[in-house]
């Protein structure tokens, strides 16, 4: 088997490469299987005892594994017993673990016991062994490197446009909708309220525009998140709110997908509900506007998504 290895909580882009070159390494010499290995929790939780939020929560990276048309997923279990391992340790797991044939890894791949393990180990380790081998050139965008810490700080400031560029697809969450108080139907915009994913990382509070995957249909969106100032100000909840538009049913216990597409503006508390409302409509229109230019980009690409789900 050629495994990808890589502290993976989510995919972008220059992961992909990684799964391109894995895949056409598998096809040659009739090697047929590949696959990825990675670790949870993730490793700097253990080793530098940081709390680490993914960008995806595990039934997310359930999804991007089919997007990504991924064969087999191996999740090793990260402790202190396994941080201490030395590199020849570790790939001597990784053998009695998978028929391993092959290793895909970033260039600036480290891992074993003071990060001592890097492409130029397992380069001649895998010359040693018999095994193909590749370290994948790291994929930059305007000058910086493509991560997933990146990403991260992206999505945490509101540019989920920047983040879509370095993931490839819209940053997204998926959750149930839940009862809420009612107060968006009042308004004339029935939102659908969700718990967000717990320990996932947070985008800026505000307003985005959105596409809502709802039973496997797509629907434009305006999401907001945040702790509703104009009316009860929960600065210790967050809310997410979505105004699914052209929907206006009881959708309590159903589950959405929300793709975050653009970020139309922050929080605000309004002086007025007229006010309010005639801003709801200015951002359901821009909604509704970004959600047509996007179909229009790469219609292919939320088909895509769809057929994962």
């Amino acid at each position: 088997m050629i495994v990808v290895l890589g502290a993976f909580d989510g995919f972008h882009r220059g992961h992909a490469l990684l799964f391109e070159r894995a895949r056409s390494l598998a096809s040659v010499k009739g090697r047929e299987e590949w696959g990825v290995v990675t670790f949870t929790p993730h490793p700097d939780s253990v080793v530098n005892g940081m709390r680490v939020k993914p960008l995806f929560s595990e039934e997310e990276q359930e999804f991007l594994v089919r997007f990504f048309a991924i064969p087999h997923v191996t999740k090793i279990h990260f402790n202190d017993e396994l941080a201490a391992m030395s590199p020849k340790e570790f790939i001597a797991l990784l053998e009695s673990l998978l028929p391993v044939s092959g290793i895909v890894v970033g260039e600036d791949y480290r891992f074993g016991r003071g990060r001592e393990g890097n492409a130029d180990f397992l380069c001649e380790y895998s010359s040693h062994r018999g095994w193909a081998f590749e370290r994948v050139k790291t994929l930059a965008e305007e000058g910086g490197k493509i991560s997933s810490s990146g990403i991260k700080k992206l999505v945490s400031a509101g540019d989920v446009s920047g983040a879509k560029k370095l993931l490839g697809y819209p940053f997204f969450f998926r959750a149930q909708i839940v009862k809420g108080d009612g107060r968006g139907r009042t308004l004339g915009y029935p939102t659908a309220n969700t718990e967000y994913p717990a320990d996932k990382i947070l985008p800026a509070k505000g307003v985005y525009a959105a596409s809502v995957l709802l039973m496997n249909n797509w629907h434009p969106g305006a999401l907001n998140t945040g702790s509703i100032p104009t009316f009860i100000d929960c600065q210790n909840h967050r809310r997410f709110e979505t105004y699914i538009l052209d929907i206006d049913e009881t959708l309590y216990g159903s589950t959405i997908t929300v793709f975050l597409e653009d970020f139309l503006r922050p929080e605000v508390k309004f002086d007025s509900k007229e006010e309010l409302m005639q801003r709801i409509k200015y951002d359901v229109d821009s909604a509704r506007a970004c959600y047509i230019k996007a179909r229009k980009e790469n219609s292919g690409l939320y088909k895509r998504i769809a057929a994962a789900f």
